[in-house]
C-alpha cells in the first residue's frame, strides 16, 4: 500500500514538473519573438481650408513617429491635378525655408516629430475654376512598410472689388523699433519693412531726411557692407532693409525727427523715426603754445596760464580743479570751480585759467612735478607741469661776491708768498 501512495506522489510531483518546464519554454519563445512596434502618423490641425484668389497661406503638417525605432520616411506631395499654376510646396519651417522630401525620426521625444509647412499660392487668374481643390502628402518608410496619406482641402472664393481697391496701389512701411537712441558720432540702426501691396512688381527708390551733417546709408538687412539707393519688390511681396544714421560728433543732446520716404513712380510713403542724441563728453586741458614746461624762484609767487575746453556734444557740468605739488608748494586756481562748461562747437572758444604758484624760500633748485586734475560731473582730465626751480637774483649776485672775495684773498697770499 504505501509503495502505490509512493508511486501515486511520484507520477504526479513528475506531471507538475513537465508542465511547469512547458511553461516556461513556451514564455521564453514567445518572448524571444516579440517585436518592436512600428508606426507614425501624419496630422495637420487644418484639413479643410477657405482662401480668397491671389492670396497665399502655410498649413502645418507634422509628421510623428508612434513606435519604437528610428524611422526614414519620404515625403510626396500631390497637388490638385487642376492647380496647374499655382505655386505648392512642403518645406520646413525655418525662415527662407527650403522644400522637404525626407524626414529622419528617432523614437524618443521631442525627436520623434517634425513640423513642415504646407506653402500654397493662389494665383490671381485661376484656370480651372471648381469648389474643391485637394492637396495629398503621401509619406512612407524607407523599407515601404508604413504608408500614409494625407488629404488637405482648399476652397477658394473671389475677392470683392472693394478688397482689391484697397489693396491696389500701396506702399506701407513699418519698423518694430522707430525710436533708437545712441550718443553722438556712434551709428544708429532702424530695421525697415517695406511692402509691395500694388498689383505690379515695383522699383522702390529711398531717401531719407536728416538734419544737416548727419550722415545717411540704406543696405539690405543681412548684407550691411552692400549700399542700395533702391530695391525690386515683387507684388505682394515684402523686404527688409536697413537704415544707418550717424550724426557728427557736435550733435547737441536732443531728440531729432527722420523720414524715411520710399516711392514707386507717383506712389509715395514715407515713415517718421526718433534718433535720440545722448550726447558725448570729452575735456581737454593745455597750453597755448603746448609747452609743458614752468620756471619757478624759490620764495616767490608767480602766475601761469592753462586752458581748458569740451571736445563733446554736451556740456560738462561742475568742474573743479585740484592740484598735486611738493611739500610746502601752494597752488590757486582762477577760477577755482566752473559751473558749466558746453562744447567748443558752441563756444569757438577755451576758457582761460590762471594758475598761481607760490614756492618755500628753502627749495633746492632743480626740477619737480605739478599734476592739475579737472573733474566734472561727466568727465575727468589731468595734466602735468614740470616745473624748474632757480634760487633768487640777489642770491646770485652774492654768490658771485664771494667768489670774487675768495680770488683776491688768494690772489694776496700768493704775491705775500713771492715776496718772501
Amino acid at each position: 500500500m504505501n509503495k502505490k501512495i509512493k508511486g501515486f506522489v511520484f507520477f504526479i510531483l513528475l506531471i507538475i514538473t513537465l508542465f511547469s518546464m512547458n511553461f516556461f519554454f513556451c514564455s521564453a519563445q514567445i518572448s524571444g519573438n516579440k517585436t518592436e512596434e512600428r508606426d507614425f502618423v501624419v496630422y495637420s490641425e487644418f484639413s479643410d481650408l477657405i482662401l480668397e484668389e491671389d492670396t497665399s497661406t502655410d498649413i502645418e503638417v507634422k509628421i510623428i513617429n508612434t513606435g519604437d525605432q528610428h524611422e526614414n520616411i519620404r515625403i510626396n506631395l500631390i497637388p490638385d491635378a487642376d492647380a496647374k499654376n499655382w505655386n505648392v510646396v512642403l518645406r520646413n519651417k525655418s525662415y527662407r525655408g527650403y522644400e522637404v522630401r525626407q524626414v529622419n525620426l528617432l523614437s524618443k521625444d521631442p525627436d520623434n516629430s517634425k513640423t513642415l509647412n504646407l506653402h500654397i499660392e493662389v494665383p490671381e487668374k485661376i484656370e480651372t475654376k471648381k469648389d474643391e481643390y485637394v492637396f495629398t502628402i503621401e509619406a512612407e518608410t524607407i523599407d515601404g512598410q508604413i504608408n500614409k496619406t494625407l488629404d488637405l482641402v482648399l476652397n477658394v472664393t473671389e475677392k470683392t472689388e472693394d478688397e482689391i481697391e484697397e489693396e491696389t496701389n500701396e506702399i506701407l512701411l513699418n519698423t518694430k523699433y522707430p525710436s533708437v537712441e545712441s550718443p553722438s558720432g556712434n551709428a544708429m540702426k532702424f530695421e525697415i519693412e517695406v511692402k509691395n501691396e500694388t498689383e505690379e512688381d515695383q522699383v522702390m527708390d529711398f531717401a531719407v531726411d536728416i538734419p544737416q551733417g548727419w550722415r545717411a546709408s540704406i543696405s539690405p538687412r543681412w548684407r550691411e557692407e552692400e549700399k542700395i539707393s533702391a530695391i525690386k519688390i515683387n507684388k505682394g511681396a515684402s523686404e527688409t532693409i536697413l537704415l544707418t544714421v550717424t550724426p557728427p560728433f557736435t550733435a547737441e543732446k536732443n531728440e531729432y525727427i527722420l523720414k524715411f520716404i520710399a516711392q514707386a513712380g507717383e506712389l509715395q510713403k514715407s515713415l517718421d523715426l526718433t534718433a535720440k542724441v545722448t550726447g558725448t563728453y570729452t575735456l581737454k586741458l593745455g597750453t597755448e603754445t603746448g609747452n609743458l614746461k614752468l620756471s619757478a624762484v624759490a620764495g616767490e609767487e608767480k602766475e601761469y596760464y592753462f586752458y581748458i575746453w569740451n571736445e563733446g556734444s554736451a556740456s560738462i557740468d561742475n568742474i573743479s580743479f585740484v592740484s598735486s605739488v611738493p611739500e610746502g608748494w601752494d597752488v590757486k586756481f582762477n577760477p577755482d570751480k566752473i559751473e558749466e562748461l558746453p562744447s567748443l562747437a558752441q563756444t569757438q572758444k577755451p576758457e582761460k585759467v590762471t594758475m598761481t604758484i607760490s614756492v618755500p624760500q628753502n627749495t633746492l633748485p632743480g626740477d619737480y612735478m605739478i599734476t592739475v586734475n579737472a573733474s566734472g560731473t561727466q568727465d575727468i582730465k589731468k595734466i602735468d607741469f614740470r616745473t624748474t626751480v632757480n634760487v633768487p637774483t640777489k642770491w646770485g649776485w652774492i654768490g658771485v661776491a664771494i667768489i670774487i672775495a675768495i680770488l683776491a684773498i688768494l690772489f694776496g697770499i700768493f704775491v705775500k708768498l713771492r715776496r718772501r
